[in-house]
C-alpha cells in the first residue's frame, strides 16, 4: 500500500520535472495522475470501480466546462476593462447574474453528483474523494507554484 502511494507520488512528481508540453498534453497527464490518486486514497473495489469512474469522469467534464465559462467571464469582461470602474452599472449587474448562473449549476451538479454516487459508493468513501481531491489540487499547485519560481531564480 505504501509503496503504491510512492509510486503515485513519484510518477506524478515526475511529471513535473519533464519538459513542457501542450496544455491538452499536460491536462490528460495531470488528469491520468489524479486518477490513480483517486483510486489509491479511495481503495475503490473492481465493482465500485467499473461504476464510479463513468459517473466522476462526466461530473468532473461538466463541472470544467463551468470553471471555464466562469474564467472566460472574469477574463474578458473584467481583467480586459483593467478597471472594474469602467463597467457600466448595467454591465456589472450581467456579470454578477451570469457568475451567479453558474455557481447554482455548479451546486445543482455536485449534489446531483453525490446523489448518483452514494448509490455506487459509502459516504465514508465520498468524504475521502472530497479530502482526496483537495489534497491532489493543493499539491499540485504547490508544486507548479515552485516550478514557476525555479523559472524566475
Amino acid at each position: 500500500m505504501k509503496k503504491n502511494i510512492l509510486l503515485v507520488f513519484l510518477i506524478f512528481f515526475g511529471f513535473f520535472s519533464g519538459k513542457a508540453q501542450s496544455k491538452k498534453g499536460n491536462y490528460e497527464k495531470i488528469r491520468t495522475y489524479k486518477i490513480a490518486y483517486l483510486t489509491e486514497k479511495l481503495n475503490l473495489t473492481d465493482a465500485e470501480t467499473k461504476k464510479f469512474w463513468p459517473i466522476y469522469h462526466q461530473y468532473d467534464q461538466k463541472m470544467r466546462l463551468l470553471r471555464k465559462e466562469k474564467r472566460f467571464i472574469f477574463k474578458k469582461k473584467l481583467l480586459n476593462t483593467g478597471q472594474i470602474d469602467e463597467i457600466s452599472e448595467k454591465e456589472s449587474k450581467e456579470i454578477l447574474e451570469k457568475i451567479q448562473r453558474i455557481n447554482k449549476q455548479e451546486y445543482e451538479m455536485r449534489t446531483l453528483f453525490y446523489h448518483q454516487i452514494s448509490k455506487v459508493i459509502s459516504f465514508k468513501k465520498i468524504l475521502r474523494l472530497q479530502v482526496s481531491e483537495h489534497n491532489f489540487n493543493r499539491k499540485l499547485m504547490r508544486k507548479l507554484k515552485n516550478k514557476n519560481h525555479k523559472k524566475r531564480s
